[in-house]
């Protein structure tokens, strides 16, 4: 990039250490001209169970596919330029789920960063948008090649979606024990109680797999006499969070308490704990609050949220 003039005072610039790089600086005012990165946000919107590509209509790479996504404007949020795009190149309005990811692009100045969120649709009409030649939902196996994706950033983002859709959702058995022990020897967090969920017919744990790794748990207990029960942790391992693998696990929940003639299932999260989007977001509705609870790991006295799902 060429820099040549200072643009508050149209000195000369030259070029000087700032820190532990050389950049254009004005020797009159002082003025130092930073290299950023522009920024760029997108969204993965998946609706039953199919990600949205838009064909590319303009350059670059006309014709290959991509996720809806463009930079950001100056007077606008990330999150609402991911929107805004989503809108203009696919006719779908969206809501913001969560953040999946940040990526980086490019190598020679002007470079990149691309927010990425997961999105779902709440309104709109899929059509291609002006700049877009065409716009479609493939499901995992329909997904284009890696050759027809536009952008290295997008074909992070679709493999990473493409193995979250491949996760498997079982109920545990005793075969199950060594690969657990190894979670929770890796992460302490989710705690030794859970021996109990799986001897005991009461309680339930619910997996997740990639292949032959396990890499989320869910426990619930059971409460016959009121035909109540309980989800009493949901973990994903750190790596695979964000994608979707813990509201999977919750629907698991759901599903299983259904099964077992369960009338209400309830949960309870810390005001602060992501997991509390996961349940609303499910259909559990408010139930209460205490403002003084101690999480297990002593982190100090938070808000829990109770929250129960009607399945009677």
């Amino acid at each position: 990039m060429d820099v040549t003039y200072c643009p508050k005072c149209a000195t000369e610039l030259e070029w000087k250490h700032s820190g532990e790089r050389e950049r254009p600086t004005c020797p009159a005012c002082g003025f130092v001209f930073y290299f950023n990165p522009v920024v760029g946000a997108g969204a993965l919107v998946e609706t039953d169970g199919r990600v949205i590509l838009v064909r590319r209509g303009v350059e670059p790479k006309a014709g290959y596919w991509s996720l809806p996504a463009g930079y950001v404007e100056a007077d606008e949020l990330a999150e609402e330029a991911a929107v805004r795009e989503t809108l203009e190149e696919t006719g779908l309005e969206i809501e913001i789920d969560d953040m999946l990811g940040v990526y980086s692009f490019g190598r020679e100045p002007p470079t990149g960063v691309l927010i990425l969120y997961s999105a779902h649709t709440t309104g709109g009409e899929l059509r291609a948008g002006d700049d877009a030649a065409d716009v479609r939902a493939f499901s995992s196996e329909e997904l284009p090649h890696d050759d027809q994706i536009a952008f290295r950033t997008h074909r992070q983002a679709l493999h990473d979606w493409r193995r979250a859709r491949a996760i498997v959702y079982r109920e545990a058995n005793p075969a199950d024990r060594r690969a657990i022990v190894e979670l929770t020897r890796r992460h302490p967090s989710v705690g030794d109680g859970w021996p109990t969920y799986l001897d005991e017919k009461d309680r339930a744990l619910l997996l997740a797999w990639d292949g032959d790794q396990l890499v989320g748990i869910t426990c619930v207990s059971h409460r016959p006499l009121g035909q109540t029960a309980n989800i009493d942790q949901v973990f994903v391992r750190p790596r695979y969070r964000r994608w979707g693998i813990a509201t999977q696990l919750v629907s698991q929940a759901i599903s299983h308490a259904r099964n077992s003639s369960v009338r209400t299932l309830l949960a309870e999260a810390p005001e602060t704990n992501p997991v509390l989007l996961v349940y609303l977001k499910a259909g559990f509705r408010l139930s209460g609050f205490m403002d003084a609870y101690y999480p297990p790991d002593g982190a100090g006295p938070v808000t829990a949220m109770f929250l129960a799902y009607d399945l009677g």
